[in-house]
């Protein structure tokens, strides 16, 4: 029931087929092409039936689009619309790889700390800016990064997971340094 229309009617095209000659990949690349799609099972019931099974892809973050909330999938195609911003909330990634990216960076950083990344903005090429909640909670904490982990990176997360940050804000995208301000 979730599939748009324009992708049932490319199903519909199948009927009168024969099945024998049918390229059950070739439907799955069909229906995996639209937007939202995540898991589909495409099998083949002889002599004439196909089944063709779709979820809708799990959204692990959002962006705005227009004046409304998309979900965007792990792998960094667009869900569809959402009514409300689930976190991380990405910003400046345009491309599916990009975002996919940006979900990885703030992967990485709620893994190494056991906090929430709230939002992630890539900068430039080489700064992401994220907004994290610390584990013990109170207020929320900005981080800068780079898109690989760096030993500073590293040292600072170690910290926060073991609740020794009271800082607002860190740069952790130098190897050899880590510049903090706002302390609590």
């Amino acid at each position: 029931p979730e599939l748009p229309e324009s992708a049932v009617r490319s199903l519909r095209e199948l009927v009168g087929q024969p099945a024998v000659g049918l390229d059950l990949q070739s439907v799955r690349d069909r229906i995996e092409a639209w937007p939202g799609i995540g898991d589909v099972e495409v099998e083949l019931e002889l002599p004439g039936t196909v089944h063709v099974r779709a979820e809708p892809a799990a959204s692990c973050g959002s962006m705005r689009v227009g004046r409304s909330w998309h979900g965007v999938a792990a792998d960094g195609t667009m869900t569809g619309a959402i009514d409300i911003a689930l976190p991380p909330v990405l910003d400046g990634f345009v491309s599916e790889s990009g975002r996919c990216d940006g979900l990885a960076v703030a992967r990485r950083l709620e893994e190494a700390t056991g906090g929430q990344v709230m939002e992630i903005r890539r900068v430039t090429p080489m700064d992401y800016r994220l907004r994290l909640q610390p584990p013990a909670g109170g207020p929320a904490m900005v981080v800068h990064v780079q898109p690989q982990a760096t030993d500073a990176e590293i040292a600072w997360c170690a910290a926060v997971a073991g609740g020794s940050v009271g800082h607002r804000w860190a740069d952790l995208r130098w190897q050899d340094r880590i510049v903090i301000g706002g302390g609590a």
